[in-house]
């Protein structure tokens, strides 16, 4: 009886504890600090759709690229080892033995809070035979950005669908959508999917777009453009 005692007591600190980190979990104080209303973010380049997707190319680390070169440390990163674009790499639709573009039933299902991705998914197939998936691979890669946590900046980080189709006056349109958004604020306390007991696990949450993650994807590809033109 005494067992069956301690063990209920124990059962109600679990669930006790369990009850005050789901509202932790509900009063985090997450601020955005962007703009109120998030707006489309595209371009209209006059450029050739070959032109711009070669910009684009030579703008990121392409993975195909990345995996030919495999252990020998042969692959030469585009950008330095503290930009958080050294960790991203390009998945091109248009590559047949690509598995990484996420099919379009995956990016309506795993869009998070993303207003603009229905959108994206709208837009005809052909249209977006040639768009790129700018991805980090091993989901660890954070950065600071739009959110914050407690005063300071929210742990942030997305993938990016680049969009890119050509127009009637012989110039290329370029939209960038961002591919479920999210934040890690602190930890909570909880159950897993894999775990029979509660433990505590990494707060992620899907958030809406930030403006200015797109804006700076956007322009890294003017500024190649530039250059190539040069």
């Amino acid at each position: 009886m005494r067992k069956l005692g301690i063990l209920g007591i124990v059962s109600c600190l679990l669930i006790l504890a369990f009850l005050l980190s789901l509202e932790t979990y509900r009063f985090k104080h997450i601020k955005k600090n962007g703009p109120a209303v998030i707006s489309p973010l595209s371009a209209t380049i006059p450029a050739s759709e070959p032109w711009v997707l070669d910009a684009i190319e030579n703008t990121f680390n392409v993975w195909n690229d990345f995996a030919r070169t495999g252990p020998s440390g042969k692959f030469q990163n585009k950008f330095p080892a503290g930009s958080k674009w050294s960790h991203f790499f390009l998945f091109p639709r248009s590559d047949p033995s690509s598995s990484v573009f996420p099919q379009d039933e995956v990016i309506l299902l795993d869009r998070g809070n993303d207003p603009f991705i229905p959108r994206y998914v709208g837009i005809p197939a052909n249209l977006r035979k040639n768009d790129l998936y700018l991805y980090e691979p091993t989901g660890n890669e954070f950065w600071a950005s739009e959110y914050s946590y407690r005063g300071q900046p929210a742990r942030f980080r997305s993938s990016f669908l680049i969009h890119v189709e050509p127009t009637q006056t012989a110039s290329a349109r370029v939209e960038i959508f961002e591919y479920q958004p999210q934040i890690w604020v602190g930890e909570r306390f909880g159950f897993s999917a894999h775990a029979v007991k509660p433990g505590t696990f990494h707060d992620i949450r899907f958030v809406e777009p930030t403006t200015s993650d797109r804006l700076e994807v956007l322009s890294l590809i003017l500024k190649s453009l530039v250059a190539q033109a040069e």
